[in-house]
């Protein structure tokens, strides 16, 4: 995968990140690797070094404008239409999330948001308290979303909700 600077990547969990340059760095003492330094676009303050030759494992261009829109199309509209990503068993769902947290594949995080959802409005209906493990991974999952979403349609990130509600209910 070949970068170049001001380049906009995905980096798995850290969401979108703009490549800063490439760069040979010592970080053994000994061999020199060339490296892409990367900042996140929502956090100016952090840095990361990913190398060039773990590039395709690590990072991935942004999705397509078409590419956004399908997954918008494609989330539930209901409960009844959500494949459930749900699980009874704590540490089962811990596992799941941190897996699709970690991963790169934007249905899946796009059918925990959504199965988060209604599993919140479900124990809310209920008077019951949604977790705070749950309650974690979906803003995790939103904020990992939004990002994306909002870079490739031009949007802020507190615009996408709107525009995918907008979106869902035509």
């Amino acid at each position: 995968m070949e970068l170049k600077a001001d380049e906009l990547v995905v980096y798995k969990s850290a969401g979108v990140c703009r490549v800063v340059c490439e760069e040979e760095q010592c970080m053994d003492g000994r061999t020199y690797v060339k490296y892409y330094k990367l900042k996140p676009i929502s956090d100016e303050n952090s840095t990361y070094y990913i190398p060039v030759a773990a590039a395709e494992e690590k990072l991935r261009r942004l999705l397509k404008k078409d590419e956004v829109l399908a997954l918008i199309d494609s989330m539930p509209r209901s409960a009844e239409d959500d494949d459930a990503v749900w699980s009874e068993n704590r540490r089962e769902r811990k596992e799941r999330y941190t897996q699709i947290l970690r991963g790169d594949d934007q249905k899946a995080l796009i059918g925990l948001i959504s199965s988060l959802y209604f599993r919140k409005q479900d124990q809310e209906s209920r008077g019951r308290r949604f977790s705070t493990m749950d309650e974690s991974a979906m803003k995790s999952a939103e904020n990992l979303m939004l990002q994306e979403f909002g870079v490739v349609l031009g949007l802020e990130p507190e615009q996408v909700r709107g525009f995918i509600a907008d979106r869902v209910n035509a």
